[in-house]
């Protein structure tokens, strides 16, 4: 089965109310999709987040990729993906690059799917269906008191969650120490509250200081606490505090996570599907973590997730958006999106990934 053809397109969807992290201000989400045609009339799709690189990614494809996968063997996955990545070395180890290969990756693997007839989790072995979700809310937003804060928390509970991520780091450490705590004291020791600082905290120092005073609530783990990058300062905290360090969403190939494991820089990986290199990648990172007991509990995108969770023994969550936060809006664009039932998920049993786009809200948002 050869490639004849691969086709990039970009959407931009606004956020009903702008949100921040501890870093930034989110007004939209913007993402690349990818499409690989057979000569034999299959396709897979692929798309990853652009974080308003999209269209740079585009570009890429265009003028690095598509010479290398068109007239390729389709199922050769392994080949390509080495090819991809020799060829754009000198564009980019991550970032752009590595999403572009992704989303190309992760298209392949549909297109594989749709082509033997099975669910992707189906052509890697599986190990689990039911997948914990935690939600991830707690987003800055202008105007919200510690009170509102905990409203929200108590409607990710009412719907059977029992694991709710809450952003730390924009604020002082005691005004982020009073909003963890009120949910804690709101819902108790049943629920996991997990706490994500997206790199804000300037230095080891300051982010130990801070996670002293947010022990006592028994965070599940902290994640990213200083910038993805200073592995030695993120070592130093997962050393100097009792909370477990979760990162590697940002991060790209199995060579980094390697490396994060090695410097004892995270006790739970994160890898994204679409940021570190596609399925292939992404498969290769879990089993390496699955080989040392580390668990797994990946960023984002549970259109991708569920498939690669089930297929391994170490996933211990799925991230997961209620559409109420306004937050991510990837679903309004999805026929069948994935629902999840008193905090667990499965896959969809349907070939490749599964994810049908609704086409007319996709030509809305589509960035010319």
């Amino acid at each position: 089965m050869k490639i004849v053809n691969v086709q990039a397109q970009a959407i931009s969807i606004p956020l009903p109310t702008p949100v921040a992290d501890a870093v930034r201000l989110i007004t939209h989400r913007d993402h690349l999709f990818v499409n690989v045609d057979t000569d034999e009339g299959i396709s897979g799709m692929g798309f990853a987040l652009g974080y308003d690189s999209s269209l740079a990614m585009i570009s890429l494809i265009d003028t690095i990729y598509r010479p290398v996968l068109v007239g390729a063997d389709a199922f050769a996955t392994e080949h390509l993906w080495a090819e991809m990545y020799r060829q754009s070395i000198q564009a980019g180890r991550r970032g752009a690059a590595l999403r572009a290969i992704s989303a190309i990756d992760l298209a392949l693997w549909d297109l594989r799917g749709k082509a033997l007839g099975r669910p992707v989790m189906e052509l890697l072995g599986v190990h689990q269906k039911r997948l914990r979700c935690y939600a991830t809310g707690g987003y800055y937003r202008e105007g919200q008191t510690v009170e509102d804060l905990v409203k929200e928390a108590g409607a990710v509970f009412e719907q059977g969650f029992t694991a709710i991520k809450l952003k730390v780091g924009k604020l002082s450490a005691a005004e982020d120490a009073a909003r963890v705590g009120a949910v804690r004291k709101a819902f108790g020791d049943s629920v996991d509250i997990l706490l994500d600082a997206n790199g804000g905290w300037s230095s080891a120092p300051e982010a130990i200081r801070a996670l002293r005073r947010l022990e006592e609530f028994n965070p599940y783990w902290i994640e990213e606490p200083v910038r993805a990058d200073n592995l030695a300062a993120m070592a130093r905290i997962a050393e100097a505090t009792t909370i477990p360090v979760a990162t590697g969403e940002l991060e790209a190939t199995r060579w980094a996570f390697a490396e994060l494991v090695e410097r004892r820089a995270a006790a739970i990986l994160q890898p994204d599907a679409t940021v570190c290199g596609g399925a292939s990648e992404w498969l290769k990172i879990a089993h390496y973590a699955a080989a040392l007991d580390i668990p797994v509990a990946p960023h984002y995108h549970w259109d991708y997730h569920t498939q690669l969770c089930a297929a391994i023994p170490n996933a211990i969550f799925i991230e997961y958006f209620l559409a109420s936060s306004g937050v991510k809006m990837f679903d309004s664009i999805v026929a069948n999106p994935l629902r999840p039932r008193d905090g667990w998920i499965e896959p969809r049993n349907l070939p490749g990934f599964g994810i049908e786009l609704i086409e007319e809200e996709f030509a809305r948002y589509r960035i010319a």
